[in-house]
């Protein structure tokens, strides 16, 4: 008896020196998964913001494959809306305070489908007294992470420029260029060229990485095309232009066609340098004159995700 009473005297005695241990934190942070079970009502909670989620993995020998993900969110412990949502394989729920002002937003992610393709990715952020969401159009790539990189407590989402991927080269051969963007006010911005170090180390490996594809004879004009814009990011436009002149491939006629929803060639460049240049305009790397804009706005953001 006497050990007995020890026993539990110690465990209150921990359980009042440590509150941690009598009760859990809450969860703020939901991974989602086609081999997991299915749930209802589970709870995230931080701050002001709840989330209660329902999950039911996609059947896929079912011939519909509707909305498998439902989510409440609430403030102040009143439920605001409710969203459907269809994820394929894998997908997460997370409670994050994007720009530290004590209210966190809620990130959903979910993958669509495809051999590459895609992420959907939407936050919902409090404000004028309702979740706003804000949508990214479909991220290849793994689609992206959040990470303070600079310390000042607002939130960088940390991905690449999807346009390149399969202009110039397969998925495999593309090197999209860094989109960073800094979440605060309520928006995302675009602040890519504000990470130099970071983008120096991205083309750092662009350049490492383009004597092994010369050496195997691999899709360098994708690489080289990120490349280019990498270094308009950093502000060294001339210097990457040049090193793509000395070491395309002339051979490769990967996107010097444009084509129409129809298939239909609209657009047709001698070389890839042109059609290179021709690209960048469209992006807004380059100006109309042919000038590079450090700043270009790359955001993914959109007014609105079809579905």
């Amino acid at each position: 008896m006497k050990g007995l009473l020890s026993s539990a005297l110690l465990a209150g005695l921990m359980a009042i020196a440590s509150p941690a241990l009598a009760q859990s934190e809450p969860q703020i942070s939901l991974e989602l998964d086609s081999e997991m079970g299915a749930f209802e009502n589970k709870e995230l909670s931080q701050g002001p913001v709840k989330v209660v989620a329902s999950y039911q993995p996609i059947d896929f020998e079912a011939d519909l494959q509707a909305d498998n993900l439902q989510l409440d969110l609430y403030y102040d412990g009143e439920l605001q809306t409710s969203i459907t949502e269809t994820v394929f394989m894998f997908g997460s729920v997370d409670l994050n305070d994007l720009d530290s002002d004590g209210i966190p937003e809620v990130l959903l992610q979910a993958y669509t489908g495809g051999a590459h393709c895609c992420m959907a990715i939407t936050t919902y952020t409090w404000q004028n007294n309702q979740f706003k969401p804000i949508y990214f159009d479909y991220l290849d790539g793994g689609g992206g992470r959040f990470e303070d990189l600079d310390g000042d407590g607002l939130m960088e989402f940390v991905t690449l420029d999807n346009a390149f991927f399969y202009t110039f080269s397969s998925y495999a051969g593309s090197y999209p260029p860094s989109v960073i963007l800094t979440f605060q006010d309520g928006a995302y911005i675009d602040t890519t060229n504000q990470f130099l170090p970071r983008l120096e180390a991205t083309a750092w490996d662009m350049y490492q990485s383009m004597e092994q594809r010369q050496e195997d004879g691999y899709e360098i004009n994708g690489l080289l095309a990120g490349y280019v814009a990498q270094k308009i990011r950093l502000g060294q436009y001339r210097e990457g232009w040049d090193l793509m002149l000395s070491q395309y491939e002339r051979d490769d006629d990967w996107g010097l066609q444009i084509y129409d929803k129809d298939g239909n060639v609209i657009e047709e460049y001698e070389n890839f340098p042109a059609a290179l240049e021709a690209f960048l305009q469209d992006l807004g790397y380059l100006d109309a004159n042919g000038n590079p804009r450090p700043g270009v706005d790359r955001s993914p953001v959109v007014a609105e995700r079809m579905r």
